[in-house]
């Protein structure tokens, strides 16, 4: 070949390899497969009526479990509560069809207009659990059972100054006029609704800006109304997916509508709740013997809790604490009523009727006293193993006569080591001094030494009191206060209810420290978290408090007791305790998960308001969102 000639070759075969590339393209953009080398990919068996992705095996190879010859009640409630969170995450569905697929079978209707959106704004902000929302089904069954025109008028009659509530509004896909706008809460509720409003109808919202909750409608009323909701379930072939046209700025006649609004500050709240819960429940039958109903929730052995959500359940165990928490026995502000009426709110107690949306504080990015700040945190072998606890005396009012049986009081009293002396409490002990046999007993246990040097608790204001705080003088001291940085310091963070939840719970729960929960307070998210696995919790009496933390940090031999108790340290679980909280608050308690929340409980709620509410609704099988998916993954690996 002469000097300067091209090899006709190499062109040839560029140009073989350009156009096999065009036709791998577009056999792919069409959807004809591509035959390989493997001649057979197994796949899940389907069965089309058992939908296996929903139900998954119950499988814990990959699950680092407690020690199994570990007897203590705590390792066997850790490892049942481990495989629920590993069958909870299993059951997550995996594509929109899935999620739409198990929607109908759930609730028995199509989703809401804009349901495919909805998946969308999830997806693109790296949502990993796309059903993990009958909360907001269970807040909004209710008022399926009346219908749309009666809600809208109960909204609209809510804007006065008497109801206690903020009435935000969207219009034309934007956050309108919001009235009281000078409480806090709805201005922050606004920068929430704002990012949802582009996907939503015109809309009023009554929020509840007090601290406590508000509507407790009796049993019998919510059952007739939730038997209601469940005759209207349809799933007609085609709906169509979007919502009607509503004029919410129209004149409507309320002036003999009675929302029944009235004070219930300082009174006993049990008067209402049992009204609220089943005729056979604890509430309604108060001479049940309370070991029966402890037997529901706890241990029987330790006395741990082994069902928080049955812990906190005014139902089950309400008359015997009816005395023992403020909101329950000297709430400060408890506007209720015993009508359904539609109030969003930041939380609630399991017998009222208020819808769920996620608290304020947990979005409002610019509080240093709750947000968590990773510069901030040390790593766990940095930190001190003790306990710690700051808050001023909030939880009631406080006068002289009932301030000692206020929550955070009880909780200040039982960890101040001054005034534990000659008090035993129950903790589990280790039946051998080298617990070889992996056997506990259970054993009193003087706590006053162990306090001193394993808690710091107290605190950091004393205020609120009626009519003022000097009948505290001789009875409570301030300690000195922590910055919120400071507290991170600590292995064992304890959240307690002050007026209504606690707003540090995320802080807790992502830093890596581990956090101990009591609480009667429901909040948009306790689905997602699972006792024992993202945090420890505590009876909201505290009489499982020493035995509690003993497990975590030990007793050494000679420590309380007759002859001393012996309780082998378990820093290693409560160390992993913290390190799944953090990780799992950090992918479903992150500010793109509040947002997403809020516009699936604002689609539902806006459907729920809807004249045309039972022939509006995503129809399809989610195909065409999953394909789209599929075909913007395939060019991401083509470029």
């Amino acid at each position: 070949m002469a000097a300067g000639e091209v090899r006709p070759w190499p062109v040839f075969m560029l140009a073989f390899v350009g156009c096999l590339l065009c036709i791998v393209n577009v056999i792919i953009l069409t959807g004809v497969d591509v035959k390989g080398k493997i001649s057979k990919i197994v796949l899940p068996k389907e069965v089309k009526k058992a939908f296996p992705y929903f139900d998954p095996p119950n499988l814990v190879d990959d699950i680092d479990l407690p020690d199994e010859l570990d007897q203590h009640p705590i390792v066997a409630l850790t490892r049942d509560q481990l495989k629920k969170f590993d069958r909870y995450k299993r059951a997550q569905p995996k594509s929109f069809a899935q999620v739409v697929e198990k929607y109908r079978l759930k609730y028995g209707r199509h989703p809401p207009p804009n349901f495919d959106e909805w998946y969308k704004f999830a997806k693109k902000r790296k949502c990993v659990n796309f059903d993990d929302f009958d909360q907001i089904m269970d807040d909004l069954r209710p008022y399926w059972g009346m219908k749309p025109a009666d809600i809208r008028a109960m909204v609209k009659a809510m804007d006065t100054d008497q109801s206690r509530v903020s009435i935000l509004k969207v219009r034309g896909q934007k956050v309108a006029q919001t009235s009281r706008p000078d409480a806090w809460r709805a201005s922050v509720f606004e920068r929430m609704l704002a990012v949802a409003a582009p996907l939503l109808p015109d809309l009023d919202i009554a929020m509840n800006y007090l601290d406590e909750p508000r509507v407790v409608a009796p049993w019998e009323e919510v059952q007739a109304k939730l038997a209601q909701e469940k005759k209207t379930r349809v799933q007609h072939p085609e709906t169509v997916n979007e919502f009607s046209k509503i004029d919410w700025d129209a004149p409507i006649d309320i002036k003999n509508l009675d929302l029944g609004f009235f004070d219930h500050s300082g009174k006993p709240y049990m008067d209402l709740a049992s009204k609220a819960c089943p005729p056979e429940s604890y509430a309604r039958r108060p001479e049940l013997d309370i070991k029966h109903v402890e037997s529901k929730y706890k241990d029987p052995v330790g006395g741990f809790i082994r069902n928080f959500n049955l812990s906190s359940d005014l139902c089950t165990i309400g008359p015997h604490l009816a005395n023992l928490h403020g909101f329950l026995f000297s709430s400060s502000t408890t506007i209720a009523t015993q009508k359904l009426v539609p109030i969003f709110g930041e939380c609630k107690v399991n017998v009222n009727n208020d819808i769920l949306f996620p608290a304020n504080k947990y979005y409002d990015l610019a509080d240093p006293r709750y947000i968590y700040n990773d510069e901030q945190d040390v790593a766990w072998h940095e930190k001190t193993p003790k306990m710690v606890w700051r808050g001023v005396t909030s939880g009631g009012v406080q006068n002289q006569e009932i301030y000692h049986r206020l929550q955070r009081h009880r909780f200040v009293a039982l960890t101040n080591s001054s005034k534990l002396s000659g008090t035993e409490v129950t903790i589990m002990e280790a039946v051998s001094e080298d617990n070889t046999s992996g056997e506990y007993t259970p054993t009193f246990f003087h706590p006053a030494h162990y306090a001193d040097s394993t808690m710091d608790v107290g605190f950091s204001a004393i205020v609120w009191c009626v009519p003022d705080c000097h009948f505290l003088d001789d009875k409570l001291s301030a300690k000195p206060s922590l910055e919120f940085k400071e507290t991170f310091k600590f292995k064992y963070l304890a959240d307690i209810d002050g007026h209504s939840f606690s707003g540090r719970w995320y802080a807790f729960l992502k830093s890596r420290s581990m956090g101990i929960k009591s609480t009667i307070f429901r909040e948009w998210h306790d689905q997602r978290l699972f006792e024992w696995v993202h945090f420890a919790p505590m009876d909201n009496r505290f009489d499982d408090l020493y035995a509690l933390m003993t497990y975590f940090t030990g007793v050494e031999k000679g420590v309380g007791g007759k002859d001393g108790a012996y309780v082998p340290r378990h820093d290693t679980e409560a160390k992993r305790i913290a390190d799944r909280s953090r990780e799992w608050a950090m992918q479903v308690l992150r500010t793109e998960d509040i947002e997403i929340y809020m516009l699936r409980l604002l689609l539902e709620y806006a459907r729920v308001v809807d004249d045309n509410r039972d022939k509006i609704g995503y129809s399809g099988d989610g195909s065409e969102v999953d394909s789209a998916d599929n075909n913007r993954l395939g060019w991401r690996y083509r470029l």
